[in-house]
């Protein structure tokens, strides 16, 4: 049995997804698992097979088990058992909720000496009887998260808040001058980016909404739009129709958001739902000034616990683009404001939101379960 704070032996930790695209979930994932290697962990990947997290972690050098679809058929259900079985894990992390299905069907009988899930929307829990039936530790991303879970009959006791985590040598690898350059923007032309899936909770249609009025004030500016998604078209159509769409770049899913981000003089969040938001994350350690609503976990991030303690970001409620294009308009009339900002922004997430420190809290939460510390 494990001391708390000491380890005895090499853990062995089997992370979980069954994501098919590559988004911030499967970015904290890839994280953890290189903080867990560095420790001296050993970290078994099991994924959807040729998908890209799957794909990822193995040109990463990763052992890597591949199963079908979601997990859930019968040869799939095998494969992940027979993995679990193989490599005696000491811990299960199910990095989505779908892994916990298929995760923990696959695991019954094994005794599993600890498993943990991940939990990073604020969405209601519709089935918290899997979480309850296979985890020990709900793991989430931020307290409003760890609000919803609690509301959505999970346990007290099970739930954590670990906050997301970002490495910073990332993010300030990127170069001011490239990112404009590849937006083929004047240096001077205000900037404004959003990174984030063009889907309905991100709440992009009221960040587009604000723009006509951000316009006036500044009609030099430009907004881009980083990031794939199922509104893609929908959000097309409402920028011509708004009479914007000269103003405004779909960029699309890109490689190269370090780059983005440095470009930008505002990052703006407009989310009416967000379990934390780890690309504002970026955003504060690359010292980039930041209008956010205050949506879910967003919170966390933007919103410090004192009225004595300078704000980091302008921050507006969700769903209201009068206060959003306020904000923004503010925020880019403000040059000095913005600068005190950046640096509070980038000291607070430097103390509070690095890879190296969601490690260091995932590994303490995996002692104590093993340890059999409440």
């Amino acid at each position: 049995m494990l001391q708390m704070g000491k380890v005895s032996h090499q853990l062995k930790i089997a992370l979980i997804s069954t994501a098919r695209r590559w988004h911030g979930g499967e970015e904290q994932a890839r994280l953890l698992a290189h903080g867990l290697q560095q420790c001296g962990h050993d970290c078994l990947i099991v994924a959807r097979r040729s998908e890209s997290f799957a794909q990822c972690m193995s040109q990463d050098g990763f052992s890597v088990v591949e199963f079908d679809n979601r997990g859930w058929n019968p040869t799939a259900l095998r494969c992940i058992r027979e993995a679990l079985r193989r490599h005696q894990v000491d811990v299960v992390h199910y990095n989505d909720s779908h892994s916990i299905t298929s995760g923990g069907f696959a695991s019954i009988g094994l005794n599993v000496p600890a498993r943990f899930a991940s939990r990073r929307v604020d969405f209601p829990i519709r089935l918290p009887l899997r979480y309850r039936h296979f985890c020990d530790r709900i793991l989430c991303v931020s307290s409003a998260v760890a609000t919803v879970c609690v509301e959505g009959g999970i346990p007290a006791k099970m739930v954590r808040v670990i906050h997301d985590g970002v490495d910073p040598k990332r993010v300030r690898a990127g170069d001011r001058a490239r990112g404009r350059q590849a937006l083929r923007l004047a240096d001077q032309q205000p900037l404004l980016l959003t990174v984030a899936t063009l889907t309905d909770h991100k709440g992009h249609r009221f960040l587009l909404d604000a723009m006509p009025a951000v316009l006036k004030s500044f009609p030099e500016a430009c907004l881009a739009l980083a990031g794939d998604g199922e509104l893609a078209d929908a959000l097309k159509q409402q920028a011509a129709r708004l009479q914007i769409e000269s103003n405004v770049r779909f960029l699309g899913f890109r490689d190269d958001a370090p780059d983005l981000i440095q470009a930008a003089d505002l990052i703006v969040m407009p989310s009416h739902l967000e379990g934390l938001g780890s690309s504002l994350i970026d955003a504060m350690l690359a010292g980039r000034a930041i209008v956010s609503t205050t949506a879910g976990g967003l919170t966390d991030l933007v919103c410090t616990d004192t009225d004595e303690t300078e704000p980091v970001a302008w921050t507006v409620p969700p769903r209201d683009p009068s206060a959003l294009a306020s904000a923004i308009i503010d925020a880019l009339a403000s040059p000095d404001l913005r600068t005190r900002r950046q640096q509070q922004a980038r000291q607070r997430a430097e103390h509070l939101f690095t890879a190296d420190r969601m490690v260091d809290a995932t590994l303490a939460e995996y002692y104590r379960v093993l340890s059999g510390a409440a």
